[in-house]
């Protein structure tokens, strides 16, 4: 008996983000996940960029799926590259991609960056893509766990997306399926406040896939939602039991969706027709000296208006650092240009010192971690002071046997442990 695909797709802003930076798409050929980034940079911009591109590979695939669907991976990386290129304020943004094609007997997995894909066969789910992930890398080389990932400071940390830049490696897979698999795709926003074990339960205890999407984000807002939220969820179904509407109608959600509800096309592009022949102003004569004045001025105009952009931007980061033997928070990027320092300390929170942390922690400090935000340096303080308080938490409880409290040093010195 031929399958056919029922699909939906939800996004959300979540609790604490302004705006959608997600974007996604579900249709009769093709479900998809772009997971934006870069803040100022546009990250929204990115993420429906690459929407756009993948939105054209919705249709049986004519050869090879993989191909079709790398060639629409690729339109989209060098689609951003052009945004990028024409509009500075975009330089730096990028978005993750992860991708299925259908073609009617098998699935096409395109994936790059940290959304991930999930197949559920027979009530089990396995994720089926790789985070490309900095703390990926650390569990890989078993140095630190799955479960230890999940709360790792620097589990933001991507290694790959679509940024403009080439060449780009994806990871290309088929994936074989059978009546009644559902395969979820999603945003970090979901997976990183929901256990797959809670995916996996909601996900096969659903009746629709438009449940299961609703149930999901519903998950994630109750689990604070730090993040925006994107899922899209695809289920395999006899072709006699799909119904006639069953791939009627597509959805488009996210940063993507808004951009439609707004009433504003993706990009606007000036017609290079109407420019050429735009009537021109009859020239007058002027002195010779004043083309090389007007040069001058617009070279002044340019490196100032670039300084003012640079010295924003720079302002806007913050990693964390090392000052005094305590972990801090650096304003700016930890670089030099000749004598000038492009950082400086920010804040030092106290009662956190660098010997305190876990090996992997003090040496990720040591090396400095970047942070989006300054909620987000914040954010990693405190995770980094709560993985060395239950740290020495287990050697106090270990040397004190009997004696559970947790005292504001916990064992080390100068560790404040209590809230």
């Amino acid at each position: 008996m031929p399958l056919t695909l029922r699909y939906a797709a939800r996004s959300d802003v979540g609790l604490v983000r302004e705006g959608n930076e997600d974007s996604g798409y579900a249709g009769p050929h093709l479900l998809a996940v772009a997971d934006g980034m870069g803040g100022h940079a546009a990250g929204e911009v990115a993420s429906r960029a690459a929407i756009d591109e993948l939105v054209n590979a919705d249709q049986m695939p004519d050869g090879d799926p993989i191909d079709v669907l790398s060639a629409a991976v690729s339109a989209a990386n060098g689609r951003i590259n052009d945004m990028a290129r024409s509009d500075p304020s975009r330089a730096g943004m990028g978005t993750t991609s992860t991708a299925l094609l259908w073609n009617g007997v098998q699935l096409a997995l395109g994936h790059i960056g940290d959304s991930r894909a999930y197949l559920l066969r027979d009530g089990s789910l396995t994720q089926i893509t790789r985070d490309h992930t900095f703390v990926q890398s650390l569990v890989d080389d078993g140095r630190i766990t799955p479960e230890d990932a999940r709360e790792h400071p620097a589990r933001s940390v991507v290694t790959k997306v679509l940024q403009g830049q080439s060449p780009i490696h994806p990871d290309y897979s088929i994936i074989d399926v059978q009546a009644g698999d559902r395969v979820l795709i999603c945003s970090d926003g979901l997976s990183d406040v929901i256990t797959d074990h809670d995916i996996e339960t909601t996900l096969a205890g659903a009746h629709t896939v438009d449940d299961a999407a609703d149930q999901l984000i519903a998950m994630a807002l109750d689990a604070g939602a730090p993040d925006n939220v994107t899922v899209v969820i695809g289920e395999l179904v006899e072709a006699d039991t799909a119904g006639t509407d069953a791939t009627a109608e597509t959805f488009i959600v996210g940063s993507a969706a808004e951009s439609i509800e707004d009433g504003r096309s993706p990009e606007f592009h000036e017609d290079p027709e109407t420019m050429r022949y735009a009537p021109r102003a009859p020239r007058r004569r002027r002195r010779r000296w004043l083309r090389p004045a007007l040069a001058v001025a617009a070279v002044m105009v340019v490196g100032w208006a670039g300084l003012t952009y640079a010295n924003g931007w720079v302002r806007d980061q913050y990693y964390i650092g090392v000052s005094g033997g305590q972990v801090a928070i650096y304003q700016g990027v930890r670089h030099e240009l000749g004598p000038v320092h492009l950082s400086e300390l920010y804040d030092v929170p106290g009662g956190l010192p660098l010997e305190a942390l876990p090996t992997v922690y003090r040496d990720e400090v040591g090396e400095t971690i970047a942070a989006d935000d300054l909620d987000d340096a914040e954010q990693v303080i405190h995770t980094l002071r709560l993985r060395a308080c239950r740290a020495h938490q287990r050697e106090t409880t270990q040397t004190n046997a009997g004696d559970e409290s947790l005292s504001d040093d916990v064992g080390f010195p100068g560790l404040l442990c209590s809230e």
